[in-house]
């Protein structure tokens, strides 16, 4: 009897010294959290056993206590960051690279990934963070104005400067409601993109805007602010229900705020794919910008092999479009879409015909090459709008200036962290 009572005691003792908690910072706001949190509980730790303590971070907040946490080795085990922040943690050594620890999985799961999802989290070879969900521009138009006007969707930005005198004799205009179309480096980006150019190149420690693709791109977006009068700034999604904008540019976050906000105009707009540039063989590239939210695995965790535990399941098909669909139904301002291209094919929470332009939309969307010092030189490429703008600068010659600056940052920072990178190419 005293044999199975030491057997049972035993067993016990290693069920609790198995046990494992993992502490995890999550970044959406309060709402969204307690989803995952419900789920979390409900779903994944009955499975597995393993506990996660989740708490909700201010996204403005996590920078700084990120940094802090690092710099004392007192971490939480996983968290979810800004687009490239995992390569800049990473490079100092702060996060696992998950393509080198869990190369099985992380392949598997890379293969469910819209193309250009891992630009941000890559670098010489290391991947310090995998996206869960992201953000992506999309055209918002008002179907029934465009009828009544015979006017075509615009697919080509061509058909944009075609439209764009119908639209203003008419006192209505093109506009942007949060991103992707203002003289900004995200619209930059995807006119440089469109052109076949880059910010970044491939080595992730040089500029591409010194390319004959990147001036013409930057030259084609600076002349419609300047000769088709765009708005230099946002304008409200008022603007857009009224009828005054009746194309606009935004983020895909921002459908729940038209369809939601706005009920008296449902079923009388629609998306469209951000506006392309026709490429030699007759194709049309619509790239745009996205903005990945990855998670990432702190170096100091005792609990690597756990916290991907977590990040597998919840990076599965069924658990993503399950998170969506409880975001989606109980919080009607909130929003969600995977980076999980199976998920496309699950979620009911969007009409077929919207399902479908953002995921077609999604597959040509990009997210910008990680570069040392290139997250910097940001600022650089918007002062070369607003030099264009506000004191005639030729498109040009601002752009050059722009490249030199960036150019110059990344080769600093590549002298500052030339440990960093010596200790990447072992």
């Amino acid at each position: 009897m005293k044999k199975y009572w030491l057997l049972a005691l035993f067993l016990l003792l290693a069920v609790a010294i198995q046990a494992v908690t993992l502490e995890m910072w999550f970044t959406r706001d309060n709402e969204v959290g307690n989803v995952i949190k419900t789920m979390t509980s409900e779903i994944f730790t009955p499975k597995t056993g393993i506990d996660v303590n989740i708490t909700i971070m201010n996204y403005d907040d996590l920078w700084s206590k990120a940094m802090l946490a690092l710099a004392s080795g007192d971490t939480p085990d996983l968290a979810s960051f800004g687009s490239e922040w995992p390569a800049e943690f990473g490079m100092r050594g702060g996060l696992v690279d998950l393509k080198a620890a869990f190369p099985k999985d992380f392949a598997s799961m890379e293969k469910k990934m819209y193309p250009g999802q891992m630009r941000s989290l890559e670098f010489m070879g290391t991947a310090f963070g995998i996206p869960i969900e992201f953000g992506f521009g999309l055209i918002y138009y008002r179907t029934d104005i465009f009828a009544e006007n015979g006017w075509a969707y615009p697919e080509t930005w061509d058909e944009v400067r075609t439209l764009l005198p119908k639209m203003q004799a008419k006192k209505m205009n093109m506009g942007c409601i949060s991103q992707y179309l203002l003289p900004e480096w995200q619209t930059t980006l995807n006119f440089v993109w469109q052109n076949g150019a880059v910010y970044v190149n491939e080595d992730g420690i040089s500029c591409g805007l010194n390319a004959p693709g990147a001036i013409k791109g930057f030259k084609e977006m600076m002349d419609l602010f300047i000769h088709y009068k765009l708005p230099q700034e946002f304008i409200p999604i008022s603007a857009f229900a009224n009828g005054e904008y009746p194309i606009v540019s935004g983020g895909n976050w921002n459908y729940s705020a038209v369809d939601q906000g706005f009920p008296n105009i449902r079923g009388k707009w629609s998306l469209g794919l951000y506006p392309g540039t026709r490429q030699p063989n007759g194709s049309i590239n619509h790239a745009v910008y996205n903005g990945p939210l990855p998670f990432g695995i702190f170096t100091y965790s005792k609990h690597q092999k756990e916290a991907w535990e977590f990040i597998k399941w919840f990076f599965q098909d069924d658990i993503q479009a399950e998170f969506g669909s409880r975001i989606m139904k109980r919080i009607p301002a909130a929003f969600f879409f995977s980076a999980n291209m199976e998920v496309a094919k699950k979620i009911d929470y969007f009409p077929k015909e919207h399902i479908k332009t953002m995921y077609e939309q999604s597959y040509q969307s990009m997210a910008p090459r990680y570069g040392l010092g290139s997250v910097v030189g940001y600022r650089f490429v918007r002062d070369a709008a607003m030099s264009v703008l506000l004191q005639n600068t030729k498109p040009e010659e601002a752009l050059t200036k722009a490249y030199k600056q960036v150019d110059a940052e990344m080769k600093r920072k590549v002298g500052e962290f030339e440990r960093f990178i010596k200790r990447i190419k072992k």
